[in-house]
Protein backbone atom coordinates (compact mmCIF):
# COMPACT_ATOMS: atom_id res chain seq x y z
CA UNK A 1 0.00 0.00 0.00
CA UNK A 2 1.31 3.46 -0.79
CA UNK A 3 1.95 5.82 2.02
CA UNK A 4 2.05 9.57 2.01
CA UNK A 5 4.74 11.27 3.95
CA UNK A 6 3.79 14.43 5.83
CA UNK A 7 6.12 16.79 7.67
CA UNK A 8 5.24 18.22 11.01
CA UNK A 9 5.45 21.97 10.61
CA UNK A 10 7.07 22.90 13.87
CA UNK A 11 9.41 20.05 14.63
CA UNK A 12 10.63 18.93 11.24
CA UNK A 13 9.61 15.36 12.02
CA UNK A 14 8.02 13.27 9.34
CA UNK A 15 5.10 10.87 9.74
CA UNK A 16 3.80 8.27 7.39
CA UNK A 17 0.10 8.56 6.63
CA UNK A 18 -1.93 5.90 4.81
CA UNK A 19 -3.07 6.90 1.34
CA UNK A 20 -6.77 7.06 0.51
CA UNK A 21 -6.18 5.47 -2.92
CA UNK A 22 -6.35 1.72 -3.23
CA UNK A 23 -3.22 -0.06 -4.40
CA UNK A 24 -3.14 -0.95 -8.14
CA UNK A 25 -2.23 -4.54 -7.31
CA UNK A 26 -5.36 -5.02 -5.27
CA UNK A 27 -7.56 -4.07 -8.30
CA UNK A 28 -5.71 -6.23 -10.77
CA UNK A 29 -3.53 -3.47 -12.18
CA UNK A 30 -6.38 -1.04 -12.88
CA UNK A 31 -6.28 2.24 -11.11
CA UNK A 32 -9.52 3.86 -10.16
CA UNK A 33 -10.20 7.39 -9.28
CA UNK A 34 -13.32 9.00 -8.00
CA UNK A 35 -14.15 10.42 -11.49
CA UNK A 36 -13.85 7.29 -13.69
CA UNK A 37 -16.62 4.65 -13.73
CA UNK A 38 -15.78 1.20 -12.49
CA UNK A 39 -15.41 -1.74 -14.86
CA UNK A 40 -18.83 -2.97 -13.91
CA UNK A 41 -20.37 0.43 -14.72
CA UNK A 42 -18.47 0.58 -18.01
CA UNK A 43 -19.74 -2.90 -18.89
CA UNK A 44 -23.33 -1.88 -18.11
CA UNK A 45 -22.93 1.26 -20.26
CA UNK A 46 -21.60 -0.80 -23.19
CA UNK A 47 -24.47 -3.30 -22.79
CA UNK A 48 -26.94 -0.40 -22.98
CA UNK A 49 -25.20 0.94 -26.12
CA UNK A 50 -25.34 -2.50 -27.75
CA UNK A 51 -29.04 -2.82 -26.89
CA UNK A 52 -29.72 0.62 -28.42
CA UNK A 53 -27.79 -0.25 -31.59
CA UNK A 54 -29.64 -3.59 -31.88
CA UNK A 55 -32.95 -1.79 -31.42
CA UNK A 56 -32.05 0.77 -34.12
CA UNK A 57 -30.96 -2.03 -36.45
CA UNK A 58 -34.24 -3.92 -35.92
CA UNK A 59 -36.25 -0.74 -36.55
CA UNK A 60 -34.28 0.11 -39.70
CA UNK A 61 -34.65 -3.48 -40.96
CA UNK A 62 -38.41 -3.32 -40.38
CA UNK A 63 -38.65 0.10 -42.06
CA UNK A 64 -36.71 -1.16 -45.08
CA UNK A 65 -38.86 -4.28 -45.32
CA UNK A 66 -42.02 -2.16 -45.20
CA UNK A 67 -40.56 0.18 -47.84
CA UNK A 68 -39.73 -2.78 -50.10
CA UNK A 69 -43.25 -4.22 -49.75
CA UNK A 70 -44.89 -0.82 -50.32
CA UNK A 71 -42.74 -0.21 -53.43
CA UNK A 72 -43.65 -3.65 -54.83
CA UNK A 73 -47.37 -2.92 -54.24
CA UNK A 74 -47.10 0.50 -55.89
CA UNK A 75 -45.22 -0.99 -58.85
CA UNK A 76 -47.91 -3.64 -59.30
CA UNK A 77 -50.65 -0.98 -59.10
CA UNK A 78 -48.82 1.13 -61.68
CA UNK A 79 -48.46 -1.88 -63.98
CA UNK A 80 -52.18 -2.66 -63.68
CA UNK A 81 -53.35 0.83 -64.52
CA UNK A 82 -50.51 2.23 -66.66
CA UNK A 83 -52.47 1.60 -69.82
CA UNK A 84 -55.74 3.00 -68.45
CA UNK A 85 -55.56 6.21 -70.51
CA UNK A 86 -54.78 4.27 -73.69
CA UNK A 87 -57.62 1.83 -73.02
CA UNK A 88 -60.05 4.72 -72.54
CA UNK A 89 -59.05 6.12 -75.94
CA UNK A 90 -59.38 2.69 -77.56
CA UNK A 91 -62.87 2.32 -76.09
CA UNK A 92 -63.83 5.34 -78.21
CA UNK A 93 -62.55 3.48 -81.28
CA UNK A 94 -64.48 0.40 -80.17
CA UNK A 95 -67.67 2.47 -79.90
CA UNK A 96 -67.10 3.93 -83.37
CA UNK A 97 -66.55 0.47 -84.87
CA UNK A 98 -69.78 -0.72 -83.28
CA UNK A 99 -71.65 2.24 -84.81
CA UNK A 100 -70.03 1.59 -88.21
CA UNK A 101 -71.08 -2.07 -88.15
CA UNK A 102 -74.62 -1.17 -87.13
CA UNK A 103 -74.73 1.44 -89.88
CA UNK A 104 -73.43 -1.06 -92.46
CA UNK A 105 -76.28 -3.44 -91.61
CA UNK A 106 -78.94 -0.78 -92.12
CA UNK A 107 -77.74 0.94 -95.32
CA UNK A 108 -77.15 0.16 -98.93
CA UNK A 109 -74.68 3.04 -99.33
CA UNK A 110 -71.36 1.19 -99.26
CA UNK A 111 -69.36 4.36 -99.95
CA UNK A 112 -70.51 6.00 -96.70
CA UNK A 113 -69.74 2.80 -94.75
CA UNK A 114 -66.23 2.69 -96.21
CA UNK A 115 -65.72 6.37 -95.36
CA UNK A 116 -66.91 5.72 -91.80
CA UNK A 117 -64.55 2.76 -91.36
CA UNK A 118 -61.67 4.81 -92.81
CA UNK A 119 -62.39 7.56 -90.27
CA UNK A 120 -62.35 5.03 -87.41
CA UNK A 121 -59.12 3.53 -88.74
CA UNK A 122 -57.55 7.00 -88.88
CA UNK A 123 -58.65 7.63 -85.27
CA UNK A 124 -57.14 4.30 -84.24
CA UNK A 125 -53.78 4.92 -85.94
CA UNK A 126 -53.51 8.44 -84.51
CA UNK A 127 -53.97 7.03 -80.99
CA UNK A 128 -51.23 4.46 -81.58
CA UNK A 129 -48.88 7.07 -83.08
CA UNK A 130 -49.46 9.33 -80.09
CA UNK A 131 -48.31 6.43 -77.88
CA UNK A 132 -45.06 6.16 -79.87
CA UNK A 133 -45.95 3.46 -82.38
CA UNK A 134 -44.47 3.98 -85.84
CA UNK A 135 -45.04 1.81 -88.90
CA UNK A 136 -41.91 0.72 -90.77
CA UNK A 137 -41.52 1.97 -94.31
CA UNK A 138 -39.34 -0.71 -95.87
CA UNK A 139 -40.52 -1.19 -99.46
CA UNK A 140 -37.50 -0.88 -101.78
CA UNK A 141 -35.08 -0.78 -98.81
CA UNK A 142 -32.20 -3.16 -98.27
CA UNK A 143 -33.06 -6.18 -96.16
CA UNK A 144 -31.97 -5.79 -92.51
CA UNK A 145 -32.32 -8.95 -90.35
CA UNK A 146 -32.68 -6.76 -87.23
CA UNK A 147 -35.84 -5.14 -88.62
CA UNK A 148 -37.17 -7.52 -91.24
CA UNK A 149 -38.11 -11.17 -91.47
CA UNK A 150 -37.75 -12.68 -94.94
CA UNK A 151 -40.38 -15.26 -95.82
CA UNK A 152 -39.51 -15.52 -99.47
CA UNK A 153 -36.54 -14.87 -101.79
CA UNK A 154 -37.50 -14.19 -105.38
CA UNK A 155 -35.23 -13.84 -108.39
CA UNK A 156 -35.85 -10.40 -109.85
CA UNK A 157 -33.64 -8.86 -112.55
CA UNK A 158 -35.04 -5.32 -112.04
CA UNK A 159 -33.99 -5.03 -108.36
CA UNK A 160 -30.65 -5.21 -106.63
CA UNK A 161 -29.82 -8.28 -104.61
CA UNK A 162 -31.21 -8.29 -101.05
CA UNK A 163 -33.85 -5.59 -101.73
CA UNK A 164 -37.34 -5.74 -100.21
CA UNK A 165 -39.84 -6.06 -103.08
CA UNK A 166 -43.01 -6.88 -101.11
CA UNK A 167 -44.27 -6.39 -97.55
CA UNK A 168 -46.45 -9.26 -96.36
CA UNK A 169 -46.98 -7.91 -92.85
CA UNK A 170 -45.97 -4.45 -91.65
CA UNK A 171 -43.34 -4.02 -88.96
CA UNK A 172 -43.54 -1.52 -86.12
CA UNK A 173 -41.29 0.54 -83.88
CA UNK A 174 -42.23 1.66 -80.41
CA UNK A 175 -40.12 4.72 -79.58
CA UNK A 176 -37.44 3.55 -82.07
CA UNK A 177 -37.36 -0.02 -80.69
CA UNK A 178 -38.46 -2.75 -83.10
CA UNK A 179 -41.43 -4.45 -81.47
CA UNK A 180 -42.47 -6.40 -84.54
CA UNK A 181 -40.23 -7.03 -87.54
CA UNK A 182 -41.75 -6.60 -90.98
CA UNK A 183 -42.46 -9.84 -92.84
CA UNK A 184 -41.10 -9.29 -96.35
CA UNK A 185 -40.21 -10.78 -99.71
CA UNK A 186 -36.60 -10.16 -100.72
CA UNK A 187 -35.15 -10.07 -104.22
CA UNK A 188 -32.17 -12.05 -105.34
CA UNK A 189 -30.30 -11.88 -108.56
CA UNK A 190 -31.03 -14.58 -111.11
CA UNK A 191 -28.52 -17.42 -111.13
CA UNK A 192 -25.34 -16.60 -113.05
CA UNK A 193 -25.70 -12.78 -112.71
CA UNK A 194 -23.24 -10.76 -110.65
CA UNK A 195 -24.19 -7.61 -108.76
Amino acid sequence: MKRNVKMDEGSGNTKEMPSKNIDNDAMGGVSTTNDAPSLEEQLCMKDEEIAQVKDRLLRLTAEFDNFRKRTAREKEEFRKFASEELILELIEVYDNFERALESAKNTDDIVSVVKGVEMVFKQFTSILEKEGLQKMECMGEEFDPHEHEAVLHVEHPDHNDNTIIDVCKSGFYLHSKVIRPATVTVSKLPEGKDQ
